[in-house]
């Protein structure tokens, strides 16, 4: 057969086969997941519990269903810590939360993950790639009326929780006001793009071909190197966090209209909501890494995780960071002193 047959053919296939639609909202999902996996491997340094930034796991006696109060009994309380405030996460895939008193909450929501919380409501992504939010206190009632009906491609809520941002499947880029509960920002961004954080001065968007802080009118461009493009970024107030490789991230102040260095850490780096620290999982070997934070001065280790293999770290506000490793949560106070939570399963911090 000639390639003029062939080609022939092919086409012949190709009019008589009729492709089926896709499906934007479950591949703009599985483009999430994959991009929560690479980044979680970061973490891990080639450990594959790294992944465990996706979640899965059960607490308790969590029954999934209606928002329920789960009282914690399997972890020793000589062992368990405790949370000053309200945290989130999820377990197995659903939408968790563990208050002061040590219940766990099972908020009746398969989530693909937390964007984040303020002091009276909590952002996350369901299952279908929509926003969805609810009160931050039992029994966690839906609030209606989120800021957009539409799925999502990437989203992202700012650390002081003022504004929240989000790609939509049709290329927009959109900032929402939450305080003045209206949208203030639209702008059309490269098709690879990506939300990686969200402040008062513009959107912080990640794609292949870089990564700027962007308004409608342009924006600030930030140097990356490294094989994480980008991704792996956050912004607070005039600082911005990118993380570039396994081993290495660097902190950029943006106060005077241009990226300018700060510092370069020996690991993955992650904002504190005012920008005030920066936590750090720094690599020690294929197996091993340990947290450290930093506050403007030098790196300080936290205490507590000996013989933890940290996998994800979050702020849950300036003074606690939450760390995940081996099917366990823990919280650090503002003296970096660590403890578990009662909490037991794979835990996913991060939308």
């Amino acid at each position: 057969m000639s390639t003029t047959e062939i080609r022939e053919a092919l086409l012949a296939i190709e009019r008589a086969v009729e492709a089926p639609p896709v499906d934007h909202v479950a591949f703009q999902a599985r483009v999430r997941a994959e991009r929560r996996r690479r980044n979680a491997g970061r973490a891990l340094v080639g450990v594959a519990a790294a992944a465990a930034v996706v979640t899965a796991g059960i607490a308790g006696n969590a029954v999934f269903g209606d928002p329920s109060n789960t009282p914690i009994a399997n972890t020793p309380a000589e062992t368990a810590t405790s949370v000053s405030r309200t945290v989130f996460f999820t377990l197995d895939n659903r939408l968790t939360a563990l208050d002061p008193q040590g219940v766990v909450h099972d908020l009746g929501q398969y989530s693909e993950g937390v964007i984040g919380w303020t002091e009276d409501r909590i952002y996350a992504l369901d299952d279908d790639s929509q926003i969805r939010v609810r009160r931050a206190e039992p029994p966690f009632d839906i609030v209606p009326g989120a800021p957009t009906p539409d799925p999502v491609q990437s989203v992202a809520l700012s650390g002081d929780g003022r504004y929240l941002a989000w790609l939509g499947l049709d290329g927009m880029m959109h900032r929402y006001d939450l305080e003045a509960d209206r949208e203030d920002m639209e702008f059309s961004v490269a098709q690879d793009s990506f939300v990686a954080g969200v402040s008062a001065d513009g959107v912080l968007v990640a794609s292949r071909s870089g990564i700027s802080l962007r308004d409608a009118a342009g924006g600030v461009a930030i140097p990356v190197q490294g094989d994480l493009d980008g991704w792996a970024s956050d912004v607070a107030r005039d600082l911005v966090v990118v993380n570039e490789s396994l081993d290495r991230s660097r902190l950029y102040d943006l106060s005077e209209g241009s990226a300018q260095l700060v510092e370069t850490f020996p690991g993955s780096a992650v904002l504190g909501p005012y920008a005030e620290r920066v936590a750090v999982i720094v690599p020690e070997s294929a197996d091993r890494a340990r947290v450290e934070v930093w506050d403007g001065g030098t790196l300080m280790p936290v205490s507590g995780l000996d013989g933890v293999i940290p996998t994800a770290v979050r702020w849950a506000d300036e003074a606690t960071l939450l760390v995940t490793g081996r099917d366990a949560l823990y919280a650090c106070d503002i003296e970096l002193k660590c403890g578990r939570l009662p909490v037991d399963g794979d835990v996913g911090l991060n939308e």
